[in-house]
């Protein structure tokens, strides 16, 4: 564990250090003058996914936006695990073969801004209407008026749920106790002790696997928000030792270490293999249950003492500034996330233009889920959800708050002590 733990502040110290090495350069804005391209083109463009029918269907974009130039493009698809992306990411776009185009998740995207490493896309995206693209949901890829990325995921995260594990327990659903007005973390607490306790198997897992590791915030955010809780705030204010962070926080811990009804850390219970009765999913993660050998359902995710607060998950595309075809992959970016691309796309990535988000299509845009469910833990979640919080320093202040966070995973810590410690560790960035 303290191997694996050292290993992840290393990558992250790493990247702690490229961008603020990209910070102090003197980048510009926009995207070089190049000349106009003939002939085949070599572009490289960077993803969290392997997933080869999401391949296929960002490189059939590809395939478009070439025949509409008049251009052969030769495109190579990077896959980079998500618990290194941002690190080796970073690292290959101060070489001389960087991606030309590469995802950017929501949390380190005021940093990539502020390293000047994405193009300004404001004149690519003229050509496909921009103001259909929802204003909300620009604003955190935006800058002085200025747009470095847009976004082709917002995705609300629910719970994806094992109908066979339920029934054994003899439980309902979390779907029927939605519809009573009755899901909310009590029950999921509840439901995931009951779970383990009648067939052995785990209640929960965390969302990937690795809410304990890289996926802190997406872990605890559900929970600490619905209690009234949260991280930091736009305007400056720490809240992760509030009263509510701190109950919301604790719930999580008693579940892990007095109801052991979670996958606990080190554990590879996999829920998508049957190890599990509920985790954390989005509609992108859907299709791996295509072959799963049970029965399983979506709900929203449980509400607290303050209702319900989803958690949406958003990524955006960007074009490398200094990449050697910077201006042709900012067109690329503003066609791949065009109204006929992010409708394409829609049953995997729900996206961010108004127009397709408020279509029928998109609530039957996903074979494998009902347009109930598409509406009730995808759809009602996006208007009423927020992303995670974000800020410029985050690179900074995600090593060092993780190394406080992982004290709370052994039995006897002091929930509200340690989430004092990171409440330090925020203040000193957060202003």
């Amino acid at each position: 564990m303290k191997t694996n733990q050292t290993k992840g502040v290393v990558r992250l110290l790493t990247l702690l250090l490229v961008l603020l090495l990209t910070t102090s350069m003197a980048f510009a804005t926009g995207a070089k003058e190049e000349a106009a391209p003939s002939g085949s083109v070599s572009m490289t463009i960077a993803t969290w996914t392997s997933n080869p029918d999401q391949i296929a269907l960002l490189d059939s974009f590809v395939q478009g936006f070439a025949a509409q130039k008049g251009i052969e493009i030769d495109v190579t698809f990077e896959s980079i695990p998500f618990a290194e992306y941002n690190t080796k990411l970073s690292l290959e776009l101060q070489g001389q073969n960087g991606p030309d185009l590469f995802w950017v998740l929501e949390t380190a995207a005021p940093a990539f801004i502020e390293s000047g490493l994405l193009a300004n896309l404001n004149d690519a995206m003229q050509a496909y209407d921009p103001e259909d693209i929802s204003s909300d949901a620009l604003e955190l890829w935006s800058k002085d008026g200025n747009v470095y990325a847009i976004p082709f995921s917002t995705s609300p995260f629910f719970i994806l749920y094992n109908k066979d594990l339920f029934t054994k327990a003899g439980l309902k659903t979390p779907e029927q106790y939605a519809s009573e007005g009755a899901w909310n973390w009590d029950t999921f607490k509840m439901a995931s002790k009951t779970i383990k306790e009648k067939t052995g198997v785990w209640g929960f897992q965390t969302v990937d696997g690795q809410g304990y590791d890289a996926r802190i915030l997406h872990n605890l955010a559900p929970i600490v928000r619905s209690y009234g809780g949260d991280f930091w705030t736009n305007d400056g204010q720490v809240l992760i030792n509030s009263d509510a962070s701190v109950a919301a926080v604790q719930l999580f811990h008693d579940m892990v270490y007095q109801d052991v009804s979670v996958v606990p850390p080190g554990n590879q219970s996999d829920f998508f293999a049957g190890n599990a009765a509920m985790t954390v999913g989005q509609i992108s993660r859907v299709s791996k249950l295509n072959e799963a050998s049970f029965a399983w359902g979506i709900a929203p995710m449980p509400s607290g003492p303050e209702g319900k607060s989803p958690v949406i998950g958003q990524a955006a595309i960007g074009a490398h500034s200094k990449g050697k075809q910077a201006a042709l992959a900012s067109e690329l970016v503003a066609y791949m996330t065009n109204k006929d691309s992010v409708a394409a796309m829609s049953g995997i990535w729900p996206p961010a233009r108004k127009s397709v988000l408020e279509s029928e299509a998109f609530l039957t845009s996903n074979k494998s889920v009902s347009k109930e469910q598409m509406q009730n833990a995808v759809a009602a979640s996006i208007k009423t959800g927020r992303v995670l919080p974000s800020h410029v320093k985050y690179p900074q202040i995600e090593v060092e708050s993780k190394m406080v966070f992982d004290k709370l995973w052994q039995k006897n810590a002091d929930v509200g002590a340690i989430l004092d410690e990171v409440a330090t560790v925020y203040a000193k960035y957060i202003k």
